[in-house]
């Protein structure tokens, strides 16, 4: 059942994401040939070029996010609305549904996050220098996996991976907190979502407390002629490994009690409209 849930959520949504990219990618290209007709970001109409170029990243960053709230709000508006009598009525597990429907978005994540990429490229890069990116990216990637690379690059990567995880299961437990209100259901969703992400922004600045004693000795540092790497490179290595270890520890850690949450919301205290 839960390839079925899937199946059927990737066909809905997929015509309108996929028609909204292609009109973001075709933009892209028609505020690249009015950068180059200004004379470039570096020509005589840089200023001009550069609000142009602006615009078309501010337009970038609408898609993605409009393909984040889109996926949530289906979510929202299949399961807690009153489209949500035919859906529970569906021989379907909560889990099942969360999943199934979750997977698109963190597809749909990952694919905004290549789109993104490609679209950047066509705005700033040239030709020459968009085919040497794609040359030089394998290595790049195969490099993450070498034993010298950084823990602070496999931390980051790990996250990045996890990222569409985390923010699907946050605006799914904001929908399910927003059912559980009588009135106004929508407005408290929107409502969970922005206090969840500020109680998310105070733990971060906790995070950064904690590793804290690492930034203090490396702004205690004086120059000096020893190691500049113990000096450094290490306190900084350190405190960055530390930050994004324990952000990474608490993200999974609330993510996990977010999913829980949302399944008890679904089993025992639906409220539909």
């Amino acid at each position: 059942m839960l390839k079925k849930v899937f199946k059927y959520e990737w066909k809905s949504i997929f015509p309108l994401l996929m028609g909204v990219h292609v009109v973001g990618l075709v933009v892209a290209v028609i505020c690249r040939i009015g950068i180059e007709l200004l004379g470039g970001i570096k020509g005589e109409l840089d200023l001009m070029a550069c609000l142009l170029l602006f615009a078309a990243i501010i337009a970038i960053g609408c898609i993605v996010a409009y393909t984040h709230f889109y996926c949530g709000y289906r979510f929202y508006k299949n399961v807690f609305t009153q489209q949500g009598y035919l859906t529970n009525t569906l021989p379907i597990t909560a889990d099942q549904l969360i999943w199934g429907k979750g997977l698109t978005m963190v597809i749909w994540s990952f694919l905004d996050f290549l789109w993104a990429v490609i679209a950047v490229m066509i705005l700033a890069l040239s030709s020459k220098e968009a085919f040497g990116f794609l040359r030089e990216l394998p290595r790049a990637l195969t490099g993450l996996f070498r034993p010298a690379t950084p823990m602070f690059a496999r931390l980051i990567v790990l996250s990045v991976i996890l990222t569409p995880l985390f923010m699907m299961l946050q605006i799914y437990v904001s929908s399910a907190i927003g059912n559980l209100f009588t009135g106004h259901k929508l407005l408290a969703t929107i409502g969970a979502y922005i206090g969840i992400g500020f109680a998310q922004q105070v733990l971060g600045l906790i995070i950064i407390g904690f590793s804290s004693p690492y930034l203090v000795e490396l702004s205690e540092k004086e120059l000096s002629g020893g190691d500049m790497y113990v000096q450094y490179y290490a306190p900084a290595e350190r405190f960055l490994n530390l930050t994004v270890l324990l952000s990474l520890i608490f993200c999974i850690l609330y993510s996990i009690g977010f999913y829980f949450l949302c399944r008890y919301v679904l089993n025992r205290k639906l409220n539909l409209e």
